[in-house]
Formats: structure tokens, sequence, C-alpha cells
């Protein structure tokens, strides 16, 4: 995915489809989430799958911040290997949006799954702690390839195996984690046109998500 995407489930369809037994945040639907804010995350706590969230974007010490991280950099870098074994967790999605350059305009779209309404993402997260020693974790999202022909990221959809073996928390081999997600098949993702508007920060409401018809304006670059 690239760095918008959108949860629009309602709560009770939410914790039955992911079998979330405790939500520990005010939950609301979300039409244009964007990185470094606050994003609905699913995690293993004892023996309870828990509704959280977290910052989506990683911080590392060298200022860089992080929202998605390429599968194929997963057993290149200590720090993610670390990740990759003590601290997982999900993020659900109901669509994802990238931008398409065609010719010298530049338009939006919505992309969904064909068969899911809210797919599961895998992702990592850190914890950093500010200097009263504070707990502020941060999340990012697992993609593979790239989406449509353009340069945005594409997430990895977990299917129910796959998602009660990303949250075991016993599960700690980083050669069977990245096998797994390997060998899991590409989605089936449909794309449609939406708002430029999108790319605003100042709305956000669910007509983002609406179709456009092929005649609006494209805008201009």
């Amino acid at each position: 995915m690239c760095n918008r995407y959108s949860l629009t489930a309602e709560l009770s369809d939410l914790t039955d489809e992911f079998r979330i037994d405790r939500v520990h945040i005010p939950y609301n639907q979300r039409y244009n989430i964007a990185p470094t804010q606050l994003v609905p995350v699913i995690e293993q706590m004892g023996e309870e799958r828990c509704l959280n969230q977290q910052r989506w974007g990683l911080m590392p010490y060298w200022g860089k911040s992080s929202v998605n991280t390429s599968l194929d950099s997963l057993g290149d870098k200590p720090y993610l290997g670390s990740m990759l074994k003590k601290k997982r967790c999900v993020v659900p999605c109901s669509g994802f949006y990238i931008w398409k350059q065609e010719g010298k305009v530049r338009r939006a779209w919505r992309v969904v799954h064909r068969e899911q309404r809210t797919f599961a993402m895998p992702g990592m997260y850190d914890v950093w702690l500010d200097s009263e020693k504070n707990e502020f974790p941060m999340c990012t999202v697992i993609t593979a390839g790239t989406a449509f022909g353009t340069d945005h990221a594409l997430p990895i959809v977990l299917d129910d195996y796959a998602m009660d073996m990303w949250l075991n928390r016993d599960e700690t081999r980083i050669e069977s984690l990245i096998g797994m997600l390997h060998a899991l098949p590409r989605a089936d993702f449909h794309m449609y046109p939406v708002t430029p508007l999108v790319e605003s920060l100042t709305w956000d409401t669910a007509d983002y998500m609406a179709e456009l018809s092929p005649d609006f304006p494209l805008v201009k670059v």
C-alpha cells in the first residue's frame, strides 16, 4: 500500500470477523488514514486477541519514518528481525489509496479486495520511550511488490491460518514467518477512481470512497 488507507467496518463486524476478544480503544470508522496517526491494530495479549492502537510509522534512531516495510528486507536488518520475532500485529484495512500519473495529470484511486470487505495486513511494531519513560508503540505494514503499475507498495493479505500464526507469540522462527508470508497468494484487488481531495487531511468522510465517473476532471500537476 502507499500512505493512505481506510477502515470502514462496524465494530461488531470487525470483532466477529477477526475474533477479537477485547477492545481497548475508542473505535470509529476511518476513511482517510494517514502516516503518524493512531491506527487500530490487533494484538495477542495472553489468551486474548485485543484491538489496540499504535502510531502508523516507525521512528528509528536516525529519524526515518517507515509506514511500509518490504518483505524482502526482513531478513537483512537486525532491528527488523527483532520486531519480527517478538512484536507482530495485524492491521485491518477496508481499502487503500494510490495515485497514478496519466500524462500531465494525476488521479487518485481506491483499491479494495474483491472478496473481503475488510482484510488483514501483517504488521510489526516497536515501542518508543519518551524522556519520562512513557511508551508509544509504532507500527509498520509489511508489503510485497507494487500496485497496478505504480511505485506504491502492495500490502500482503493474511488468510485465517496465516493470521493465527502471525499473532502466535510462541512462534519466533524468522525463517518460518518469512516463508509463510512468501507462500501466501497475491490478493485479488480491484481499483476505481475517487476524488483527488483524498490527498488532503482536512476531511475524513465516506465521500472520499465514492467512485467517480470517467469524465470527472483530473488533477493537473
